[in-house]
């Protein structure tokens, strides 16, 4: 089971998403002489795949953000004074695309296993150029956005509300970029999901000191371009998967492959920062002072770079399945289920889970839930299509 070519989404995105969908293809011509059980296995299968990549989504975001506030704990990155806590950001940006290989091997086996596996190959070689610009042009941005994030969120104590504008940003993006357009559950959805990050309070180990006047500054002004490049690169990504990737090309080997080069390609713009800046100095003071000793540390860095891979997969799958938009929906759907659970494992007994933590994710699930009906009203109305065409 794969969502290869034709799926129900894709050729709904291309002709009416209810009113959500991409335009950049031409329309899928309705098949007068198909089966209704294939049609229904597909879509079937779509939505399986739909919810998959939504848990990968919520499985990533709540492991590293847990893992991540464990780091800062165990590095003494969460004392206010500590100089350490404005150190280690390119390490972070390292640590958060390093886990490729992981995503490499399991596109390997998928293609492998692929019974198309020659076809696409040679799909894939005709359209180099095009597939090296855009791994390309998706590695500086990831590259950009983890270091742009790892600054600040460790220098600007207002991080966490800037980082909300994500959603907004990329909702103009795609609506330029990708031709997307909004219905009223499309429009409610981004509206609960962006209250639903917005209402919840960050306490994580790593929110800087209240003061820092130019450290703050900064670190507002790197946030704010780290949400605009995270913006943009799902954008790209989606117009890669409509005119760069052949269409031979089986989606989640797609998905695998876009992943794995542009991680590889973040991974070693990082690894070059981390050498000029000098930090690389810094990791062996990290390791010989880990509070729960070095072994821990390296599995602390392993779990958070594989979590964040998870993570990614997931949103690189629901653009392929479904939109820019519903990906990064689905993104902010998961912070409050991830914020409570850092006030569960590291303040259990100094904070409480307030109301509106609740409603957050309340708020969460809704925002979900209204997407989610969006696509199946567009699904519904496809099928009573298609359904009358063939009377």
């Amino acid at each position: 089971m794969g969502f290869d070519t034709e799926s129900p989404d894709r050729i709904t995105q291309e002709g009416e998403e209810a009113n959500v969908g991409v335009e950049n293809q031409p329309r899928a011509a309705p098949n007068l002489t198909a089966l209704d059980q294939p049609q229904t296995i597909k879509t079937r299968n779509w939505w399986i795949w739909i919810f998959v990549s939504s848990g990968l989504v919520v499985t990533g975001r709540v492991f590293s953000t847990l893992l991540l506030n464990f780091y800062f704990v165990q590095t003494g990155r969460d004392v206010c004074d500590d100089p350490k806590q404005f150190k280690g950001t390119w390490l972070q940006s390292m640590v958060q695309n390093a886990a490729f290989p992981f995503t490499a091997f399991f596109a390997f086996l998928w293609r492998s296993l692929s019974s198309n596996h020659r076809e696409t190959i040679t799909s894939s070689a005709s359209s180099f150029g095009k597939l090296f610009l855009l791994y390309i042009s998706l590695g500086v941005l990831f590259a950009a956005y983890s270091q742009l994030y790892a600054i600040g969120r460790t220098h600007c104590i207002f991080f966490f509300w800037i980082f909300t504008t994500q959603l907004i940003f990329t909702s103009m993006f795609t609506a330029i970029i990708n031709k997307h357009k909004f219905n009223r559950w499309i429009i409610l959805s981004v509206i609960l999901s962006g209250v639903a990050t917005g209402i919840t309070s960050s306490e994580d180990a790593y929110n800087p000191c209240e003061g820092e006047g130019y450290k703050m500054s900064y670190g507002a002004w790197c946030g704010f371009f780290g949400t605009v490049a995270f913006s943009l690169s799902l954008c790209i990504m989606q117009l890669g998967f409509e005119k760069v990737i052949p269409k031979t090309e089986s989606k989640v080997s797609s998905v695998m492959l876009m992943q794995t080069y542009a991680s590889m390609i973040a991974t070693l713009i990082c690894l070059v920062g981390l050498f000029v800046s000098g930090e690389f100095r810094d990791i062996k003071e990290d390791f010989e002072t880990f509070k729960k000793g070095k072994p821990l540390y390296v599995l602390t860095l392993t779990g958070l770079s594989l979590a964040w891979q998870v993570m990614s997969i997931g949103l690189v799958g629901l653009v392929c399945l479904v939109s820019t938009l519903f990906s990064n929906v689905v993104s902010f759907c998961a912070t409050p289920l991830a914020n409570i659970l850092v006030v569960v494992a590291f303040r259990f007994m100094d904070d409480d889970i307030e109301w509106f933590k609740g409603g957050a994710l309340l708020a969460g699930i809704l925002g979900f839930a209204s997407y989610a009906y969006s696509l199946y009203k567009t699904v519904k109305k496809r099928a009573s299509q298609s359904e009358t065409l063939r009377v």
